[in-house]
């Protein structure tokens, strides 16, 4: 029996192809096929169509026959049918990597200023339009650091966050705006970066992470910035970087004190290390000021730029610690767990090479 399985967009890139053939047993099912391109591709494709528990990513729109198929849903496969995988991709246009990152007279002119910066320059300002980065909420903290990556060339942004406009995300969400209070989050967010740099492209998914979606996000990024509130997600994230050894920069924020750090697994203590759990007593919703979850983002947008531009020298094995009500920053170098239970293994084995 034989199906026919179509790429778009970004997975036609990763595999190399358009379209190709597989050849089924009769009773075979979506979920199945879809496991066995994930094998045929492996690196190159595998992370963005199967989640960690072997089943469709839910980063994926799947359509049979041009039919979306329902988030969960494992139909059996029928001789002659068509299989269309796209991304959920809205807004700009992908600036390719390659020679197609060089500069046009118009980037060259918006970043003028910035590629004056001591071994940034043209090179660095390359790298950012090459680079795909995903942040993990665009709320007080992922919404600043999403609007400065934007004004400073990144050339893709993915997005992950779900939910609508609240009025009490006004004091700190800047790219929510009262006009938009009742509608979705992800598309205000859209709507701005895409204002401030219609030169971006934007991976819009309106889904908070998930065990389900986490891997295909991030197989999509070179770079992620953590700002989720809650800390179930930065810990999966943080499981997911290390193992598909992304680096990861994280920012959190209470009150008026702040931190950030960046992670490179396999040469610094990861999240776990540092944070194996929630604490105790954590909840969901706690004090915040605009303006310390900008400080923040703003910190955490530099650390990405330096990392993808080798510009500087990132937190990597340091937490930096900022108290705004006394105005006191101090870095803290931060230690390795050898036994942390994400990226134990992994650093013995990049120490053995």
């Amino acid at each position: 029996m034989n199906v026919a399985v179509h790429y778009t967009g970004l997975l036609r890139k990763a595999v190399g192809r358009s379209s190709e053939s597989f050849d089924v047993s009769e009773g075979t099912t979506l979920g199945a096929l879809m496991n066995e391109v994930a094998r045929r591709h492996g690196a190159a494709a595998g992370p963005l169509l199967i989640d960690a528990q072997a089943r469709p990513s839910r980063a994926v729109i799947l359509a049979l026959d041009d039919e979306q198929v329902a988030p969960g849903a494992d139909p059996v496969l029928t001789e002659g049918m068509r299989l269309t995988l796209l991304l959920p991709i809205s807004g700009g246009s992908r600036p390719a990597r390659g020679p197609s990152t060089k500069l046009t007279a118009e980037e060259k002119a918006v970043y003028a200023w910035q590629m004056w910066v001591e071994g940034f320059g043209d090179t660095g300002q390359e790298k950012l339009k090459g680079a795909s980065i995903l942040i993990s909420r665009v709320g007080g903290i992922g919404g600043l650091v999403a609007y400065q990556l934007a004004a400073a060339g990144v050339g893709r942004l993915i997005l992950a966050h779900a939910g609508n406009v609240r009025p009490d995300d006004l004091n700190r969400q800047l790219l929510m705006t009262h006009d938009w209070a009742g509608k979705p989050r992800i598309e205000s967010a859209r709507r701005r970066l895409l204002e401030l740099n219609p030169r971006l492209e934007v991976v819009a998914v309106a889904e908070n992470p998930t065990e389900g979606n986490i891997a295909g996000l991030l197989a999509q990024a070179d770079l992620a910035v953590d700002c989720a509130p809650v800390f179930e997600e930065r810990l999966l994230l943080n499981r997911e970087a290390v193992r598909q050894r992304k680096p990861l920069v994280e920012c959190a924020m209470y009150e008026l004190e702040a931190t950030v750090t960046t992670i490179v697994p396999g040469k610094t203590p990861c999240l776990a290390c540092l944070s194996p759990a929630p604490a105790p007593g954590w909840k969901r919703e706690f004090p915040v000021f605009g303006a310390v979850s900008g400080t923040a983002a703003c910190i955490g947008a530099t650390e990405a730029i330096k990392v993808l531009a080798g510009l500087g020298e990132p937190l990597l094995g340091r937490l930096l610690r900022m108290d705004l009500r006394e105005m006191d920053f101090r870095v803290i170098r931060i230690r390795r767990d050898p036994a942390c239970p994400v990226c134990g293994d992994l650093r013995r084995t990049t120490e053995e090479r």
